[in-house]
């Protein structure tokens, strides 16, 4: 009985909708969205103004 539960679980295939809207992460969308929005073109210039910039500190090979 466990073995073909395990089975089942292993056999299920997700479809994963991702969503590349100039972010460092993309956004995973596992249902249809109800209603989508008009999204600038491709060639639309992207704005950092409200954008986190992460600390990174490179530390010297000894």
């Amino acid at each position: 009985m466990f073995w073909k539960k395990l089975k089942k679980k292993a056999a299920e295939k997700h479809n994963y909708d991702l969503t590349y809207d100039n972010v460092a992460i993309p956004e995973v969308h596992t249902h249809k969205p109800e209603d989508h929005e008009e999204t600038p073109g491709e060639d639309a210039p992207v704005h950092y103004d409200n954008v986190a910039i992460p600390e990174v500190h490179i530390r010297r090979k000894k």
